[in-house]
């Protein structure tokens, strides 16, 4: 982990607890950098945590004027406190200041020990946990949030990643809220609008993570009842957040075709190169740029077909998933000139349903080539799925109550894919792997898109060619009666 200097001199200090007082007797403050970029930097120290702005051009005119970022946010944190609201224990906040200008300010906050973000423990823990401690969770957040809006607060950029989780074994759960300088404090309670509004930023990313009765329960715990006034608000509520879900979504997804901290996108060797920044990275890129076709024809071949050519393959003692979609002739380039390649389209939709928490293997790297603008020949490389199989091979080897269970997952795992306005495109049972802990992962996402909310029929014809198999592996109508049953309970 990287280290920096926080310099504290010409620092105006606005507020200072007496563990602050003690900590500004040095200089600078040495710690590991958990986020950087040229406007703002957090570092953490032992039980600290210190977060910087720096102001250049207008928006240090307009800062001198408004106040710093980081003071706004230590003025807040101190009154949600006054008001009982759990925020990070505030020791110190303060300005530079030059020729009258603000340069930067910082913030200094107590670290919470044990804790982790929501948005980690939605994706890590909570699909492990028993169903009374599911329920437990759901019913403590939506407290938590009545709470925050009964006071009159207000989080501009509410979702769970700006929300701590801190297990305590008297009181449960405890959620503390983060980056307050985004928060607005009203003298009132919120009203029914600014409430739905300020939902719908928290559950367009909660939604994914959460099963439709568990949607409910936060609802209801949070005070809302289904009356003929509470499925107009929860209708109004889920309009907004999907809409929400699908802007911030679509703007997370392009990133994968980008420069930015998680992703590359660069020219080498004649191919335009899109990849994941990662540990080991540029040695799997360098091995597979060398020779992508002779690593393709030296692995197990698992698909060969005129159009795609796919294989296992070996790389840096790891096998991965290689996937060649073939130049067909002058035809075929020119039609894609002016427009993504296969590889480049399963990349980002690849990532799309990532972000969705929809279980698809990671992709890696992605190549596309080019002459003249005319498309040639593309590739991308996932992580393979070990110790898997197709559905199709895994199914007769199920005994009744198992593959009930398995078919109201795969009900749930469609409904969620649906729900978010994706459409795999090729559903039948060989698309469907299962690996030996139970876990589903779809693959083969080549006429995978996102359509957004709606266009039922759109996703009952995704269904269809799933049913077709079901009808082969199962004849008679009750498994899919059963199955449909459960995908109509998820997917709205």
């Amino acid at each position: 982990m990287k280290t920096e200097d926080v310099s504290l001199q010409g620092i105006e200090w606005q507020f200072l607890s007496p563990e602050g007082s003690a900590l500004l007797a040095k200089s600078s403050l040495l710690g590991e950098v958990v986020k950087t970029n040229p406007k703002r930097r957090v570092v953490r120290l032992p039980s600290i945590y210190v977060k910087e702005v720096r102001y250049r051009g207008w928006p240090m005119l307009f800062k001198t004027l408004l106040g710093g970022t980081a003071c706004r946010e230590g003025r807040i944190s101190l009154a949600l406190t006054e008001s009982g609201i759990a925020v990070p224990e505030v020791l110190a906040f303060g300005v530079e200041k030059k020729f009258g200008f603000i340069r930067r300010d910082l913030l200094l906050t107590r670290e919470e020990s044990r804790c982790k973000t929501l948005h980690q423990v939605m994706l890590r823990d909570y699909p492990a946990l028993p169903g009374k401690e599911k329920h437990q969770l759901v019913e403590e957040f939506a407290n938590f949030m009545r709470i925050l809006h009964d006071n009159g607060v207000s989080h501009a950029d509410l979702h769970i990643g700006n929300i701590l989780w801190v297990p305590e074994r008297e009181r449960g759960h405890r959620f503390i809220l983060l980056d307050t300088d985004r928060v607005t404090l009203k003298k009132r309670a919120l009203s029914t609008g600014e409430k739905t509004d300020n939902l719908a930023l928290l559950l367009s990313n909660l939604w994914t993570l959460v099963s439709r009765s568990q949607r409910f329960r936060f609802l209801r715990v949070y005070g809302i009842y289904l009356d003929r006034k509470g499925r107009r608000f929860v209708a109004e509520l889920e309009g907004k957040a999907l809409r929400h879900s699908k802007r911030i979504l679509r703007k997370k997804g392009q990133q994968c075709l980008h420069n930015n901290r998680r992703f590359r996108k660069e020219k080498r060797n004649g191919f335009t190169v899109y990849f994941r920044k990662r540990a080991g990275i540029e040695d799997l890129l360098d091995n597979l740029l060398a020779d992508p076709d002779g690593i393709l024809e030296k692995g197990r071949i698992l698909k060969a077909g005129n159009t795609v050519r796919a294989a296992r393959v070996e790389l840096n003692g790891r096998y991965y998933f290689l996937k060649r979609f073939n130049c067909k002739g002058w035809s075929y380039s020119l039609k894609n000139a002016f427009r993504r390649s296969r590889a480049v389209r399963s990349w980002l939709i690849s990532w799309g349903f990532r972000l969705r928490s929809l279980p698809v293997p990671e992709p890696l790297i992605c190549l596309e080539e080019r002459r003249m603008r005319l498309l040639k020949r593309s590739y991308i490389l996932f992580n393979f799925v070990e110790d898997s199989e197709p559905l199709t091979g895994v199914w007769p080897r199920l005994d009744a109550i198992e593959r009930k269970g398995i078919l109201a997952r795969l009900a749930l795992l469609f409904g969620k894919l649906h729900l978010f306005g994706g459409v795999h495109g090729d559903l039948k049972w060989n698309n469907i792997l299962v690996n030996d802990q139970g876990a589903l992962f779809l693959i083969d996402l080549d006429g995978s898109r996102i359509v957004g909310p709606g266009k039922y029929r759109s996703k009952r014809k995704d269904l269809d060619r799933f049913l077709v198999d079901l009808a082969k592996a199962q004849p008679g109508n009750k498994d899919q009666a059963f199955f449909l049953k459960c995908w109509e309970r998820w997917k709205s």
